[in-house]
């Protein structure tokens, strides 16, 4: 059975205001233990841009910016393997949970000790250079 690839894009959000860059995550709608960034699918005729900023609003109540790529994760689930491209997302708001979630401002050490999964916070650590050279 051929394996099915699945893209979603996805954004690391970072708010810079006061100086103090701080990276926002979000609980996993499925498990509420488990701490990421926001992602999703992309709908039809989206580009992947477009889809980590309407999931940004939807997870986190956040409009933004795209500054830049941030790379891309690989998962499997279940015969699924999902593609998920993330952006870096500026913005100024405080953002407001999608019901069920909850989102945490963090800073660079709070983040990487939060977030679940390794591959994440070596995202993390991989764009931290962007967000902190800006």
């Amino acid at each position: 059975m051929p394996q099915i690839v699945i893209e979603q894009a996805g954004a690391i959000i970072v708010n810079s205001r006061a100086g103090a860059s701080r990276v926002l995550l979000v609980t996993a709608k499925r498990n509420a233990d488990h701490w990421l960034f926001p992602k999703g699918h992309v709908e039809k005729g989206e580009t992947l841009e477009e889809t980590a900023l309407r999931e940004a609003e939807e997870e986190a109540g956040v409009r933004g910016e795209v500054l830049a790529p941030a790379g891309h994760l690989a998962f499997t689930m279940r015969s699924e393997t999902f593609l998920v491209h993330y952006f870096l997302v500026a913005t100024q708001d405080r953002g407001r949970p999608e019901k069920g979630r909850q989102l945490r401002w963090c800073s660079y050490e709070d983040a990487l000790d939060r977030l679940t999964f390794d591959d994440t916070r070596e995202l993390l650590r991989t764009t931290w250079t962007k967000i902190d050279g800006r």
